[in-house]
Protein backbone atom coordinates (compact mmCIF):
# COMPACT_ATOMS: atom_id res chain seq x y z
CA UNK A 1 0.00 0.00 0.00
CA UNK A 2 3.01 2.25 -0.05
CA UNK A 3 2.22 3.06 -3.69
CA UNK A 4 -1.01 4.91 -2.87
CA UNK A 5 -1.12 7.92 -5.14
CA UNK A 6 -2.02 10.34 -2.37
CA UNK A 7 -4.25 10.97 0.59
CA UNK A 8 -6.69 13.80 0.01
CA UNK A 9 -8.24 15.87 2.75
CA UNK A 10 -11.75 17.18 2.07
CA UNK A 11 -13.81 19.30 4.45
CA UNK A 12 -17.32 18.15 3.53
CA UNK A 13 -19.12 19.92 6.38
CA UNK A 14 -18.00 22.62 8.77
CA UNK A 15 -14.95 21.25 10.67
CA UNK A 16 -15.71 17.68 9.47
CA UNK A 17 -13.11 16.05 7.25
CA UNK A 18 -12.62 12.97 5.11
CA UNK A 19 -9.08 11.65 4.66
CA UNK A 20 -9.20 9.55 1.50
CA UNK A 21 -6.28 7.41 0.30
CA UNK A 22 -6.60 6.08 -3.25
CA UNK A 23 -4.98 2.64 -3.63
CA UNK A 24 -4.22 1.76 -7.26
CA UNK A 25 -3.35 -1.88 -6.46
CA UNK A 26 -7.00 -2.64 -5.72
CA UNK A 27 -8.62 -2.93 -9.12
CA UNK A 28 -12.22 -3.68 -8.11
CA UNK A 29 -14.19 -1.57 -7.56
CA UNK A 30 -12.60 1.08 -9.73
CA UNK A 31 -11.17 4.06 -7.85
CA UNK A 32 -11.07 2.21 -4.52
CA UNK A 33 -10.03 4.29 -1.53
CA UNK A 34 -9.67 3.90 2.22
CA UNK A 35 -11.44 6.70 4.07
CA UNK A 36 -11.15 8.03 7.59
CA UNK A 37 -13.36 10.73 9.07
CA UNK A 38 -12.79 13.25 11.81
CA UNK A 39 -14.58 16.19 13.32
CA UNK A 40 -12.51 19.08 14.64
CA UNK A 41 -13.95 19.30 18.13
CA UNK A 42 -12.61 19.67 21.66
CA UNK A 43 -12.56 15.87 22.08
CA UNK A 44 -11.78 15.08 18.47
CA UNK A 45 -13.07 11.73 17.19
CA UNK A 46 -11.34 9.77 14.42
CA UNK A 47 -13.65 7.27 12.75
CA UNK A 48 -11.83 4.41 11.03
CA UNK A 49 -8.09 4.39 11.49
CA UNK A 50 -7.33 2.31 8.42
CA UNK A 51 -4.90 -0.50 7.68
CA UNK A 52 -1.64 -0.64 9.63
CA UNK A 53 0.58 0.09 6.62
CA UNK A 54 -1.36 3.25 5.77
CA UNK A 55 -0.68 5.18 8.98
CA UNK A 56 2.16 7.21 7.37
CA UNK A 57 -0.22 8.39 4.62
CA UNK A 58 -3.16 9.07 6.92
CA UNK A 59 -1.13 10.79 9.65
CA UNK A 60 0.63 12.98 7.04
CA UNK A 61 -2.76 14.03 5.66
CA UNK A 62 -4.09 14.73 9.16
CA UNK A 63 -0.97 16.79 9.92
CA UNK A 64 -1.92 19.20 7.11
CA UNK A 65 -4.94 20.36 9.11
CA UNK A 66 -4.01 19.78 12.79
CA UNK A 67 -1.57 18.14 15.22
CA UNK A 68 -1.67 14.37 14.77
CA UNK A 69 -1.73 13.73 18.51
CA UNK A 70 -5.11 15.50 18.87
CA UNK A 71 -7.57 12.61 18.39
CA UNK A 72 -9.28 11.83 21.69
CA UNK A 73 -11.57 9.07 20.44
CA UNK A 74 -10.86 6.35 17.88
CA UNK A 75 -13.87 4.44 16.59
CA UNK A 76 -14.64 1.96 13.85
CA UNK A 77 -17.69 0.17 12.50
CA UNK A 78 -16.36 -3.39 12.62
CA UNK A 79 -13.21 -5.28 13.51
CA UNK A 80 -11.48 -5.68 10.17
CA UNK A 81 -7.97 -4.69 9.13
CA UNK A 82 -9.20 -1.98 6.75
CA UNK A 83 -11.04 -0.20 9.56
CA UNK A 84 -8.93 -0.75 12.68
CA UNK A 85 -5.62 -2.31 11.61
CA UNK A 86 -3.59 0.73 12.66
CA UNK A 87 -5.37 1.37 15.97
CA UNK A 88 -2.39 0.37 18.15
CA UNK A 89 -0.16 2.72 16.15
CA UNK A 90 -2.67 5.55 16.51
CA UNK A 91 -2.70 5.03 20.27
CA UNK A 92 1.06 5.59 20.22
CA UNK A 93 0.72 8.74 18.11
CA UNK A 94 -2.29 10.08 20.06
CA UNK A 95 -1.69 8.82 23.61
CA UNK A 96 -4.77 10.59 25.05
CA UNK A 97 -7.08 8.68 22.69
Amino acid sequence: MSRAINTQVNEFAERTFRLSAFVPEIAVPANFSFDQYLTDAEELPLFHCGPRMMIPLVSAALATIMRIERPRWIAFGRVEADECGSMILWLEVAPKA
